[in-house]
């Protein structure tokens, strides 16, 4: 009877053994698992979620930033640290010293530029900054082996910064459709320092915001018929000495500076012009017309710039650079904005072009305004009589 209940006892203990024998294997191969798997699946979340182009765009799109740059500043401090355990476990040696200090400072250096712009960004998140981009490319870039194609929008704003954002397929998709009807302008709200999109729209004209942003020079008046256009942050007023031009850093691009113009001198003359191009240090051109009124001959740079050419055909201008009266901007402004600003036309040609004329003024005071895919590309102001009275 003894015999037999110790016998049982001794089964029962060989059976827990086995049981917690068997609990060990399975905890070590979850173990094992968890430490050669787990790995592996937070790299592979980790590689979709900052590879997915569909939500590049918005607070997403920043966390995508936050994310990429903080792994990579994991390593370069993991680096780091490496190096100044193998620094202090060296043998001393100046050259192994110096080569471990300049690890350090290099994953430093990549550190603060990976978290500075993330930042420095995040006083934005909820005030993101705002641009209008005009005559944008919108781009896609293929990625190799099995990375994502990446699309983007890149292109100027009105006052000549250069700006690229990734954007999604979809806004992709939506934009090459939408230009392929008409021009169209892209507002976006941004992170300066990441370029991160927040929004981005689509729209066929400038609108209020954009209008605040580019506000012109007081002195610009509003009326067509005032003649004047602001270049740069400088208002002229046609007509107007050439002088005023050069004093203002534009320079002759052809013909000589010294040059004359001869005087009309006889009753009902036609006065002596010259065709002029101007230029300035941004590679801007412009054309005129130089008149003399007087009887005598005087130099070319005395003349009166009696009509005035601007186009923006090679791009010279971005728009908040060149405005008309109004505050309208070369490249920008749509021939709605100009009928709306400044009344019906003399004379319209389809949907291309516009004409105001003075009354009674024979062609010699107008404004000629043309349009190119719906916004304004080229203006003439004409304000001088071609012959004497008497």
């Amino acid at each position: 009877m003894i015999y037999c209940i110790k016998k049982t006892k001794q089964e029962k203990s060989k059976v827990e053994k086995n049981k917690g024998y068997k609990k060990g294997i399975k905890l070590f191969i979850a173990i094992v698992c968890v430490i050669i798997f787990l790995p592996i699946i937070l790299l592979m979340a980790f590689d979709r979620f900052i590879n997915d182009t569909d939500l590049v765009i918005g607070i997403t799109g920043f966390t995508q930033k936050v994310v990429f740059r903080s792994g990579l500043s994991l390593v370069a401090l993991i680096a780091a640290i490496v190096c100044l355990i193998k620094m202090f476990l060296s043998d001393k040696r100046v050259k192994h010293i110096i080569g471990y200090l300049t690890g350090v400072l290099i994953c430093a250096a990549v550190i603060f530029f990976a978290i500075r712009p993330l930042v420095l960004d995040v006083p934005y998140l909820d005030h993101p900054l705002l641009t209008y981009l005009n005559k944008f490319d919108l781009d896609r870039s293929s990625g190799t082996g099995d990375s994502p194609t990446r699309y983007y929008l890149r292109g100027r704003d009105a006052e000549g910064k250069k700006h690229s954002f990734e954007i999604s397929r979809d806004r992709y998709d939506e934009g090459i459709q939408l230009r392929g009807e008409k021009d169209i302008i892209a507002k976006a709200a941004y992170l300066p320092h990441t370029s991160v999109l927040i929004t981005l729209e689509y729209m066929e004209e400038l609108d209020g915001a954009g209008r605040e942003m580019y506000l012109p020079n007081p002195e610009l008046p509003n009326n067509w018929d005032s003649f004047s256009i602001q270049i740069d942050d400088d208002v002229y007023t046609i007509p107007c000495r050439l002088s005023d031009f050069l004093e203002n850093g534009w320079s002759l691009s052809e013909g000589d500076p010294d040059s004359r113009l001869a005087g009309a001198d006889q009753p009902y003359a036609e006065f002596p012009n010259r065709d002029l191009s101007l230029t300035n240090d941004k590679e801007q051109s412009i054309s005129v017309t130089v008149y003399n009124t007087s009887e005598s001959s005087v130099p070319i740079k005395d003349g009166t710039v009696g009509r005035l050419s601007v186009s923006n055909s090679n791009l010279d201008f971005y728009g908040a650079d060149l405005q008309l009266p109004g505050g309208l901007m070369l490249g920008w402004a749509t021939a709605e904005d100009v009928i709306s600003q400044y009344g019906e036309p003399s004379y319209r040609y389809g949907s291309d072009r516009l004409t105001y004329e003075l009354e009674g003024a024979e062609s010699t005071k107008h404004m000629d305004l043309t349009f190119y895919n719906g916004f304004l590309r080229s203006a003439v102001i004409q304000n001088h009589e071609y012959f004497r009275e008497y």
